[in-house]
């Protein structure tokens, strides 16, 4: 059996702007954080969440994105150091969100620096995705759906180049009979995003491309909820999951903060993840189990089934 957890969208706090950073969009997500963000995203729920997280010791970690807000020097500066704290590049997989890609200038400011923790191709500034870490017998696939999306968009792209190669190693992996465990910060479906603003662009032809070549699990935040669907593939079933902002207070309109525990095993001839769910309790106090179920990767399960278009 192999465990991995999985946490999304812990949008440290904004660590600081210089003033020329804020000619930019940034000034948009420097008042959206002052006025309303800053409020709700707490680092205090953050450590409950991953000191619960690191007591379950899991063998990997998988982080789908969004650890900053506005892509300033500071704020990488600072999401570095917390990486660094919560786990060696070779026990997590970070993708990008896309408040990790919030201008053009993002590399430049530090996001590069996160790369080491993105794949194990990627020593030096920001690897080429996707990236496949082989754990026993899971492939973990990152892709990167972050770009610098204009002005009063949250969009995600993967673009022709990194589909194809998804593709390729999607069928490699098959070939080796691993599980396919795709990671994504963006919702892979159109269907599953909250507004058209904050969609994947190239959803459609990702969701064609899954379902001829088939995945096990894709797992994804953005949405900042707990979600839990399944679609038929060439392969099987693939179980999509994702989970709330992982420094979420308790009392919003989303979800608190939380995390899954992913168990995969092999079982008669059938990939089986038990899920387990984790979210801060209403009084802010203590981590609790949020659910339970089991997926298959020949059974639907529970949860929505989204039928070809």
């Amino acid at each position: 059996m192999f465990t991995l957890a999985h946490m999304s969208d812990p949008h440290l706090p904004l660590a600081g702007a210089r003033p020329a950073e804020l000619a930019s969009k940034r000034i948009l997500g420097w008042l959206s954080w002052t006025l309303r963000r800053g409020r709700w995203h707490r680092r205090a729920v953050l450590e409950k969440v991953t000191a619960d997280m690191a007591a379950a010791g899991a063998g990997h970690i998988a982080l789908t994105g969004d650890v900053v807000n506005i892509s300033t020097r500071a704020e990488f500066a600072a999401a570095r150091s917390w990486l660094a704290g919560l786990s060696k590049p070779g026990g997590l997989t970070l993708v990008p969100g896309n408040h990790d890609f919030y201008t053009r200038d993002a590399l430049a400011a530090g996001l590069k620096d996160l790369g080491p923790w993105m794949g194990p191709a990627a020593d030096r500034g920001l690897p080429e995705f996707p990236q496949v870490r082989y754990l026993r017998n899971v492939a973990l696939i990152g892709l990167n759906s972050a770009h610098a999306a204009p002005w009063g968009e949250a969009s995600g792209r993967l673009g022709q180049g990194q589909l194809r190669r998804l593709g390729e190693l999607l069928e490699s992996c098959a070939a080796k009979g691993l599980c396919r465990v795709v990671l994504i910060h963006h919702p892979p479906l159109a269907t599953l995003a909250t507004k058209p603003r904050k969609a994947l662009k190239d959803a459609a032809a990702l969701e064609d491309l899954l379902r001829g070549r088939g995945a096990e699990v894709v797992l994804y935040g953005h949405n900042h909820v707990w979600a839990h669907g399944a679609m038929r593939t060439a392969s099987g079933f693939l179980h999509m999951l994702s989970t709330p902002s992982a420094s979420m207070a308790p009392g919003g309109h989303r979800p608190a903060g939380g995390w899954q525990l992913l168990r995969i095993t092999r079982r008669q001839g059938a990939w089986e993840i038990g899920v387990e769910r984790r979210q801060l309790n209403d009084a802010a106090t203590e981590m609790e189990e949020a659910g339970t179920m089991t997926l298959n990767s020949l059974e639907a399960g529970t949860g929505q089934i989204f039928q070809p278009r």
